[in-house]
Order: C-alpha cells, then sequence, then structure tokens
C-alpha cells in the first residue's frame, strides 16, 4: 500500500536511478537529511555467495521512505527480484560499501541530498499514538 508519494519535483529518470541502481546513496543522503534510520532488503545470491542489495530506504515507524515516497516495506518487494530476502538495519557507511561504488562522484551525492530534501520536505509528520 502506497500511503504518501513523492511530489513531481523529483523528474522520472532520478525517480528511476534512485530507486533501482543508486537506492544506497539515496537512502545514504535521505538518512543525512532526516536522520531516519536506514534499513535494506539483503538476498544471498546464490551465484556469489555473498549477500547483495535489493533495495535500500529508511524507516519512519513502520513505514519505509525512498525516492517514492513513504510505502510499505513488505510491499515495496514485489519491484525487486530477489530468491529470499531478508530485512537488515544498516548503518550509512555499511549500506555504501554493499550498495556505492567505492569512488562516489561528489555531484551525484549532491544531487541525491537534494533529492533527498524533496523527499523530507513532503513528509507528513508522525501523530503521536495517543496514551492510553
Amino acid at each position: 500500500m502506497d500511503l504518501e508519494r513523492t511530489p513531481a519535483a523529483i523528474d522520472e529518470d532520478r525517480l528511476h536511478r534512485w530507486l533501482h541502481g543508486r537506492c544506497a546513496l539515496f537512502a545514504a543522503a535521505l538518512h543525512r537529511v532526516t536522520g531516519l534510520p536506514i534499513r535494506a532488503w539483503l538476498q544471498d545470491d546464490p551465484d556469489l555467495g555473498v549477500p547483495v542489495l535489493d533495495h535500500a530506504f529508511v524507516v519512519r515507524g513502520e513505514e519505509a521512505v525512498d525516492a517514492s515516497g513513504v510505502r510499505d516495506p513488505f510491499g515495496l518487494l514485489a519491484e525487486y527480484e530477489h530468491w529470499e530476502p531478508f530485512l537488515v538495519d544498516m548503518t550509512e557507511v555499511e549500506v555504501l560499501a554493499i550498495g556505492e561504488p567505492p569512488d562516489i562522484d561528489p555531484a551525484m551525492l549532491a544531487l541525491a541530498i537534494t533529492d533527498a530534501c524533496i523527499v523530507a520536505a513532503a513528509l507528513a509528520p508522525v501523530e503521536p499514538a495517543p496514551s492510553p
């Protein structure tokens, strides 16, 4: 279930980049902008024999936040090929190590941070849970 969608200020090419291929960089940028923790779907690649990244995002409560907005972290798996995915909390260093080359282009990082600011600005504030 999609909960909140990112405004059209992020064009389709950049949106596709952040969702398919550069999600680790975008998750790190969104983490820097919002302070929200990073989580990722990983899977053990039978050909490589090591975990690989399916998709990285930040979490707000029980919701996933990526370049497309706020989503159910389990629902977003439908967009990605996977064998037996598992959900992992990650640091910025860990997600960049598994999902990005070691020499990140500063211009690409700046673009990721710019788009992360757009997503962060569109987030509705979380309502506190009522006290029992």
